[in-house]
C-alpha cells in the first residue's frame, strides 16, 4: 500500500490531489501514507533530489 501510493505520488510529480484522485482516496489519506515513507527512508518528499532518489529506487525494484 505504501509503495503503490509512493509510486503514484512520484509518477504524478508529487501532486497530492491527483494522487488521491488516481487512488480513489482522500487527500489526507495520501498524506498519512506518505508520512511513514518519509520517516522510514529519511527523505523529505518536498525536495526534488529526495523524490528522484526514491523514484530511482522504485525503478530498480
Amino acid at each position: 500500500m505504501l509503495l503503490e501510493t509512493l509510486d503514484v505520488f512520484l509518477t504524478l510529480n508529487g501532486s497530492w490531489a491527483r494522487t488521491a484522485e488516481a487512488l480513489h482516496l482522500h487527500v489526507n489519506t495520501v498524506h498519512y501514507r506518505i508520512q511513514p515513507v518519509e520517516m522510514l527512508t529519511g527523505r523529505d518528499l518536498a525536495r526534488l533530489d529526495h523524490k528522484l532518489d526514491l523514484k530511482a529506487a522504485l525503478l530498480c525494484r
